[in-house]
C-alpha cells in the first residue's frame, strides 16, 4: 500500500485527487491537511470534510493550516477556475465531521515522526504548509518517504491571470514556501504542468463517472462541468480540462506514469514578471547536484483510464 498525506487547497481538482486517493485499491489516505489558494483555507477544510463525508469516509483525520503566504497576506483569485464556494458553486450538505484542533503543519511533523520512511507528502496547493512544517522539524525532511508535489512549469505556459507567464498558481501563491520544499534535502518530484496540462477530462468522461459512480462522485463531476466552462473561457477551442493534483496523488503511487529527469531546481520569490517561476539548472558541470525529479513525460491515456475507473469506484 502506498500511504499518503493530502495537503490541499480544495478546489475542484483538489476534490478529484482526494476521490482518487480513496478510491485506489493500492493507496491508503491517511490524513488530509487544508491551506488557502483556490479558496480561504476555512472553507478549503470545509470542501474537504464534505467531499470525504459524501464518500463515506468521514473518519480521516483533516487539519486546518495556513491562512496565508509565508511573507504575503492571502488574495482570493480563484473564483473564475473553481467558483466562489471553491466547488465549482456545487451544494453539498455541511459536514457533520470537523477538523482536528492540531495545525495541519503539526499534524505532518506528528505523523512523519510516527512512521518514518512510510508515508509519501503529496502537496497540490501552494507549498506553505510543508514548508512551515520542514521549518519547525527538519528532520521530517529525510523521515519522509518523498514529497510529490503539483506545481511548477520549465517549457509549458503558466497560467492565465498572474502576472508571471511562466509559473503555475501553486508556486506563485507563495513561491518562498516552494523554494523551501526544494532546498529541504527531501525526495522531491515536481509534477508541473509539462505534464498535468496533457491530462484530459472531457464532458464525456465526466457523464461516464456521474452515472458510474457514487454520491461524491456525481458531485465532484457537477463541479467539473463548471471547471470544463473556465477552462473553454481561458483557452479558446479547449474541449477538455487537465487533471492537474490527481496525476500527483497518481504518480506518488505508481512513479511510471510519468518519465522525469533530476535537476537542480530553485524557484524566483522577487522577479516583477518571474515570481513563482522554476529556475531548473540543467548544466552538466560535476559540481550541479540535483534536488528533484521533474516530471517531463506522462502516460497519459494510462493515466486517464486509471483516473476514470479509480473514480467510478468511489
Amino acid at each position: 500500500m502506498t500511504r499518503i498525506i493530502l495537503d490541499v487547497d480544495t478546489g475542484i481538482d483538489d476534490a478529484m485527487a482526494i476521490l482518487y486517493a480513496l478510491g485506489h485499491p493500492e493507496i491508503t489516505l491517511e490524513a488530509v491537511t487544508c491551506t488557502f489558494g483556490n479558496i480561504d483555507v476555512d472553507s478549503a477544510t470545509r470542501n474537504t470534510l464534505q467531499v470525504l463525508e459524501a464518500a463515506g469516509r468521514g473518519d480521516i483525520p483533516v487539519a486546518t493550516g495556513a491562512r496565508r503566504a509565508l511573507t504575503r497576506p492571502y488574495e482570493k483569485r480563484g473564483s473564475r477556475i473553481h467558483g466562489a464556494n471553491g466547488i465549482g458553486d456545487v451544494v453539498m450538505p455541511d459536514p457533520q465531521a470537523r477538523a482536528l484542533d492540531t495545525w495541519g503543519p503539526d499534524l505532518i511533523i506528528d505523523m512523519v515522526r510516527a512512521a518514518p520512511d512510510e508515508l509519501i507528502l503529496v502537496p497540490v496547493g501552494p507549498m506553505t504548509n510543508v514548508a512551515h512544517a520542514l521549518m519547525k522539524a527538519p528532520d521530517i525532511a529525510e523521515k519522509l518517504k518523498g514529497i510529490v508535489l503539483m506545481g511548477g512549469t520549465i517549457w509549458h505556459p503558466g497560467v492565465p491571470g498572474i502576472p508571471s507567464p511562466v509559473a503555475d498558481a501553486n508556486f506563485f501563491n507563495d513561491p518562498e514556501a516552494a523554494r523551501i520544499v526544494f532546498q529541504s534535502g527531501a525526495r522531491v518530484t515536481m509534477i508541473g504542468m509539462d505534464v498535468t496540462m496533457k491530462t484530459r477530462l472531457t464532458a464525456a468522461m465526466m457523464a461516464d463517472i456521474a452515472k458510474r459512480g457514487g454520491v461524491a462522485a456525481g458531485h465532484v463531476m457537477q463541479a467539473a462541468r463548471f471547471y470544463l466552462a473556465a477552462y473553454q473561457a481561458q483557452y479558446p477551442g479547449i474541449d477538455w480540462c487537465a487533471l492537474h493534483d490527481p496525476l500527483a496523488v497518481a504518480v506518488a503511487h505508481d512513479p511510471s506514469l510519468v518519465t522525469c529527469e533530476a535537476m537542480q531546481v530553485d524557484v524566483e520569490c522577487a522577479g516583477t514578471l518571474t515570481r513563482g517561476q522554476v529556475i531548473p539548472d540543467r548544466r552538466k558541470t560535476g559540481k550541479t547536484v540535483p534536488n528533484a525529479l521533474v516530471a517531463l513525460e506522462v502516460d497519459s491515456a494510462r493515466f486517464e483510464e486509471a483516473f476514470t475507473e479509480t473514480l467510478v469506484s468511489v
